[in-house]
């Protein structure tokens, strides 16, 4: 039940309780009727109108219980759906989490195994510079070797 359809159902009862209250009365105070038999009318009618009135009020306040019901099941349907829908989006999160955390390791494992290779390549890169450059300054020792030997025999 919606709040405008209670609306509408308390207002269409008040407006029916109040026109039989004035139409009673209308009708009571035009009818040719002597004063006791008058008085016995509105007596009888004011009770009958008593009784319609606690009768609708009873039918009000049942409808107002259902429509307090319904709405507080409403309501926890809704706070369930919520905390499911909390939950899932906790587990996706907690997921693409755990998933970061391992790319970010897998990431970190392989950089750092690039970074020994590199490591590996530039110290076997120095040692075949150091070797070249030992073997170009034993061929310069040799020329120069040679080149005083030459001169020395070409002077004597």
């Amino acid at each position: 039940m919606s709040e405008e359809n209670y609306g509408s159902t308390v207002s269409f009862i008040k407006g029916l309780v109040f026109g039989g209250l004035i139409g009673a009365g209308l009708a009571l105070l035009y009818a040719p009727k002597s004063g006791k038999e008058l008085r016995k009318d509105i007596k009888n009618k004011t009770a009958e109108l008593k009784t319609d009135a606690e009768k609708l009020y009873e039918e009000a306040k049942e409808y107002a219980g259902d429509f307090i019901v319904d709405s507080l099941k409403k309501a926890e349907n809704l706070k369930k759906e919520a905390e499911e829908k909390f939950e899932v989006a906790k587990k996706k999160f907690e997921a693409m989490l755990s998933e970061s955390k391992r790319l970010a390791e897998d990431a970190k494992e392989m950089a750092e195994q690039k970074i020994a290779e590199a490591q590996d390549k530039i110290e076997a890169g120095k040692k075949v510079v150091s070797d070249k450059a030992s073997k170009i300054r034993q061929a310069i020792e040799g020329s120069k070797e040679a080149f005083h030997k030459e001169k020395s025999t070409s002077k004597a």
